[in-house]
């Protein structure tokens, strides 16, 4: 076991390593994306909706920053051979994915300080409750972080991850009450909203910025994307 906890802690060690080659990049969109996102959006919209603006913005990084970067990240270690090759080495391939998941996951907690300080100060948003924005942020991440990574696994060819991680990431952010609160939609139209994950992802971050005990409901949901993505990719993973 000891063993296995080591390897993992050494596979994330090497993943965080090769984030720092994108650091300028990463830089500029921890800071200056979501202050230019929450500046446009949020003084546009009236004030009752603007803690809905900070948490849709952190809802997008975690469907940018964690879907699109997980997905493309196993997709490249796959197209390069690293993936095969760390797996004959003996490390088992789970392991070696969720560590790519992971690293990237826990990367974008970074940002969040930051869109939490610039909602703070630019949009008054204020957290209500800490210990609900953080099981809500952790378990959005695990799910994100899930979804890449059957995105990543589930499709062979690099360019169409590439290409379908960021549609789907967009969707995900902008066709979703993300925004904005679900009883803006028609009821017809509602009930899709629930089939998107980050309509959960966002309303979960949002009731825990009022301190409302109902941002738990919504972390449950989050929480059984998040299963039913696991089940899927160790489907995957059996059937390489």
């Amino acid at each position: 076991m000891s063993n296995i906890v080591t390897e993992f802690l050494n596979l994330l060690g090497m993943q965080f390593k090769m984030i720092k080659a994108y650091l300028p990049v990463f830089v500029f969109f921890s800071v200056m994306f979501p202050l230019g996102v929450m500046l446009v959006f949020g003084y546009v919209a009236v004030s009752s909706l603007t803690p809905y603006i900070v948490s849709g913005t952190i809802t997008f990084y975690i469907s940018i920053g964690v879907l699109t970067s997980v997905a493309q990240s196993i997709a490249f270690e796959r197209s390069k051979g690293r993936f095969s090759l760390m797996v004959s080495t003996g490390i088992p391939k789970e392991l070696y994915a969720i560590s790519i998941a992971l690293s990237n996951g826990i990367s974008t907690l970074i940002v969040v300080p930051v869109i939490l300080i610039l909602g703070h100060y630019l949009l008054h948003v204020e957290v209500r409750s800490v210990p609900l924005l953080v099981v809500s942020l952790l378990s959005s991440i695990f799910m994100g972080s899930m979804l890449g990574m059957t995105l990543g696994l589930g499709i062979r060819n690099i360019y169409a991850v590439n290409q379908y991680s960021s549609i789907i990431s967009f969707v995900l952010s902008f066709f979703a009450p993300v925004y904005f609160p679900p009883t803006l939609i028609p009821l017809p139209y509602r009930f899709l909203t629930l089939i998107e994950p980050t309509t959960y992802v966002s309303q979960a971050l949002y009731y825990s910025f009022i301190g409302s005990p109902e941002s738990l409901v919504w972390t449950l949901g989050i929480l059984v994307f998040g299963a039913f993505f696991v089940l899927l990719n160790r489907y995957v993973l059996a059937n390489e």
